[in-house]
């Protein structure tokens, strides 16, 4: 369960913000950190405290990837015994996007639950140079949603353990709100929109058993380092947890 928006920011960068909604039973993320693998990139992300792996990863080479759900009724996984997130760690030491395609392609992803998988890579002062490669496993097929060529639209992708058809408003709402108005104030604006009377299919989504915890951010904008901003939502606020609050049935 996740919302994934991702903009163009200046020449050849990008934003990417990742909302993480999670059931009430799981435990609290460690947030992000810098680590150096083995090839020597050096990475930051999360780390699900529960299972290992992370849900999204950036390189000092200004490269981010990451995995959100796929829920889909008629499209499951059963036999699946190893994390996700598992996944974008993978990815994250490839050279490029096609590779990462490749390599996907290549992976029996059988031990895997269905899942959206994504990469972004920067334009480095090329104003059309931002890349992004989005994938579905459905845990018979790897389809591809976006090719590294496409050219670049911002984008929103949205995901619900309810079933991902009952949050797809959030994406005719990204449409209205940042599609028109890439900026970051009108994606941190989508990314905290709450329909009061449907709390549960919201992008900030709150119900009984499920909150959105955290929401973490990438700036990449082709000179500096890369950023992660990383946030730590309180459980019971009714600012950001309403039904947790008791406020909304």
């Amino acid at each position: 369960m996740c919302t994934l928006s991702v903009i163009q920011i200046g020449d050849g960068g990008y934003r990417a913000v990742h909302s993480r909604d999670e059931q009430r039973s799981r435990g609290t993320a460690y947030p992000p950190a810098w680590r150096t693998l083995d090839s020597g990139l050096r990475v930051q992300y999360p780390t699900d405290s529960d299972a290992g792996g992370t849900w999204v990863v950036t390189s000092d080479q200004g490269v981010t990837a990451g995995v959100l759900n796929y829920n889909n009724a008629e499209k499951t996984n059963p036999n699946a015994s190893r994390s996700r997130g598992e996944i974008p760690l993978t990815l994250i030491e490839l050279p490029d996007l096609e590779t990462m395609l490749s390599t996907l392609q290549a992976m029996d992803l059988s031990y895997y639950a269905t899942f959206t998988g994504f990469a972004i890579e920067s334009g480095g002062g090329d104003q059309s140079g931002v890349r992004m490669l989005v994938v579905q496993w459905d845990g018979t097929e790897l389809g591809v949603v976006r090719n590294p060529s496409d050219a670049f639209e911002p984008i929103a992708i949205a995901s619900s353990g309810l079933g991902d058809e009952f949050v797809q408003g959030r994406l005719p709402l990204f449409a209205e709100l940042v599609a028109g108005n890439p900026t970051a104030e009108s994606q941190d604006r989508y990314t905290m929109h709450r329909w009061d009377d449907c709390p549960e299919y919201s992008v900030l989504m709150s119900r009984k058993d499920a909150r959105t915890v955290s929401i973490t951010s990438v700036e990449v904008n082709g000179e500096d380092e890369p950023m992660m901003g990383y946030q730590e939502l309180p459980e019971n606020d009714p600012s950001c947890d309403p039904v947790g609050a008791g406020m909304l049935q």
